[in-house]
């Protein structure tokens, strides 16, 4: 299960060279707009409606993903109290500006500060055209460090997932065998080419319905995601 939450923040930080950039700290952000919470099952995805997602600040930063009964009230774990779901890992991932297109956060914006960095690419030397998105931390196997770009030529998800700016330099680079690694920041990827809207239902239409974007494990789209339609170069 996944959810793609809209940060609302206050006011961008700037990087040495005057860039916009996504805030370090918590206190910069006014909050967030939750998404539905999704289920991910055989290549497809449908929403979760006996879940959803509560970020109560009074009582601390920390979300919470809770379930509810037939009924409508909480469903309560072994020791009687209100069940919360296991978090797996939380990403930010933000589009800024056609030098900085992607940027990405191994942690919750809102709960501690920390640094983001450019979104960069894994090339497992195993996997021969395979780009693993990836952060520095994140765990590889045998190949170089993650790099500014992509590991093969003609990926059928560029622009769609990841900018053209990410193209791969090499005249010899193998034909495209997917995108993987980071399971958080492909989503947001996805995420990203829902419209800009003040709130946040738009995301929906990615993943959910007749319409939506990713089915059967697949991304349909050829189209730059109208998300970040001021922060790339595509057009």
């Amino acid at each position: 299960m996944f959810i793609t939450n809209k940060l609302i923040i206050n006011e961008p930080d700037r990087d040495l060279y005057r860039h916009l950039i996504p805030p370090r700290l918590p206190s910069q952000y006014s909050g967030e707009i939750p998404s539905k919470v999704m289920r991910y099952r055989n290549g497809d995805v449908t929403e979760a409606p006996d879940f959803y997602w509560l970020r109560d600040t009074n009582s601390g930063p920390h979300g919470q993903l809770l379930r509810l009964d037939g009924q409508g009230g909480h469903v309560l774990d072994q020791s009687n109290m209100i069940y919360t779901g296991d978090e797996y890992k939380t990403f930010g991932v933000v589009a800024c500006n056609p030098l900085l297109p992607i940027m990405v956060a191994e942690h919750d914006p809102l709960v501690s500060s920390g640094h983001w960095d450019l979104l960069r690419i894994f090339h497992p030397t195993n996997r021969p055209g395979l780009s693993q998105v990836a952060t520095d931390n994140s765990r590889m196997g045998a190949g170089g460090g993650p790099v500014p770009y992509v590991a093969g030529s003609s990926p059928s998800w560029m622009p769609g997932l990841v900018p053209r700016t990410y193209r791969s330099p090499r005249s010899g680079a193998p034909r495209s065998a997917g995108l993987g690694g980071e399971l958080p920041i492909i989503l947001g990827l996805m995420a990203l080419n829902a419209p800009r809207e003040p709130g946040n239902t738009s995301v929906h239409n990615v993943f959910l319905g007749h319409n939506r974007i990713w089915r059967h494990g697949q991304w349909i789209s050829t189209d730059a995601p109208r998300g970040r339609e001021c922060s790339s170069l595509d057009h």
